[in-house]
């Protein structure tokens, strides 16, 4: 679908816990005959979280719209299951930046969206999983915290689990993209919660008990919204001007610790490529390779390459990077990835005038060719 679709609002009444009446909604929408399957954010019979696709709507409880962790990017596993045409029709409930990376991949023909109902909630942000782990906090009641923290916009992390870097500077955190956006900032508790849905989806949802389809009420979403998009700016400016003042050979020291895992590229919705040059033979060099570089430069940095790898994926993924971070969360080196992705992609978007995972009919700009592009008017001329 695309922004372009007419949308109708509802609210979903919660009983004080946002959690469970989005699972209730879920629920509806199998009774219904709407979907057959729901893939979501849930909770683990071990304490975990992670991403689960439900078949039994009786196994939706454990479903947790709002986790407070995101250890898996949920565009790239959708990628996985809608690459070709899906078996069953699904509902998919995304995070912001899950939703816009969805819609680049749609674009990629990496996602075949029929058969799919795209469902994306407000996000206030999530947690450091290792962090979260080794506290041993408790996923499911934090996960309501985390819901409930939508009033104000930004949950509190908790002690020893700190919001991931690419939440305190994400610029996005509204639904504001797919057949269901689910509203919650502004929320107070024991609010309904605020919803837009297709005309289509409104007309079969109808009978639903706890939907009432009304305007939107005046929950300060909007104010709720700017404040805490100025601050996560704030951060992000500072994070790129902290990076900036470093230079080109302060990131060649701060990458220097890379061992080359790839976590980062496996982590991205965006590296898409069914076979990458990095694993292909291109890159299985012969044992006396290794020996005439150190001879010739005194000196062969093991693992090689490392550079090339990460700045063949910015020129490979700049223009379509969302910022999730993900990257950042899978490197075991605690490597600032995501913060040198997000400061390139940025100049780049901007210089290509793109926003990504915006809308489908946005084109991609390096699958597009027009004439005279990034001339200036008197370059134009000449």
């Amino acid at each position: 679908m695309t922004t372009m679709v007419e949308m109708k609002n509802a609210r979903l009444a919660t009983a004080g816990d946002p959690n469970a009446a989005v699972s209730g909604l879920l629920r509806a929408l199998v009774e219904q005959g709407i979907v057959e399957q729901v893939f979501a954010p849930a909770v683990q019979p071990g304490g975990g979280a992670s991403l689960a696709l439900f078949a039994d709507p009786k196994e939706f409880d454990a479903i947790r719209a709002w986790t407070p962790v995101m250890p898996v990017q949920g565009a790239r596993m959708v990628s996985r299951m809608a690459y070709d045409n899906a078996e069953a029709k699904v509902a998919v409930v995304l995070k912001p930046c899950e939703a816009r990376a969805t819609v680049e991949l749609i674009k990629l023909n990496q996602i075949r969206p029929e058969g799919l109902t795209f469902i994306t909630v407000d996000c206030p942000g999530t947690c450091e999983y290792r962090g979260f782990a080794a506290a041993g906090l408790d996923v499911a009641a934090q996960a309501n915290a985390f819901a409930l923290a939508l009033e104000g916009g930004e949950a509190t992390p908790p002690e020893g689990a700190p919001l991931r870097k690419a939440c305190a500077m994400c610029e996005n955190p509204a639904a504001a993209w797919g057949d269901l956006r689910i509203q919650g900032f502004g929320l107070k508790v024991g609010d309904a919660l605020e919803l837009e849905m297709t005309g289509e989806l409104a007309e079969k949802l109808a009978g639903v008990k706890t939907l009432s389809f009304e305007e939107s009420g005046a929950n300060g979403r909007d104010g709720v919204i700017d404040a805490l998009v100025a601050k996560r700016t704030e951060t992000r400016d500072a994070l790129f001007t902290e990076l900036e003042a470093q230079g080109l050979g302060k990131m060649k020291e701060t990458f220097a610790t890379c061992i080359l895992c790839m976590n980062c590229m496996e982590a991205c919705p965006i590296c898409y490529c069914k076979q990458c040059i990095f694993k292909s033979p291109t890159f299985e060099h012969s044992a006396g390779s290794y020996t005439r570089w150190a001879d010739r430069k005194g000196v062969q940095k093991m693992p090689s390459e490392t550079m090339l790898f990460h700045l063949t994926r910015l020129n490979h993924m700049a223009s379509s990077c969302i910022g999730c971070g993900l990257c950042d969360t899978a490197c075991p080196m605690d490597l600032p990835v995501a913060t040198l992705f997000r400061k390139t992609a940025d100049k780049v978007q901007k210089m290509l005038e793109y926003v990504p995972g915006r809308d489908l009919e946005d084109e991609i700009p390096l699958m597009v060719f027009r004439e005279n592009e990034l001339q200036d008017e008197a370059g134009a001329k000449d």
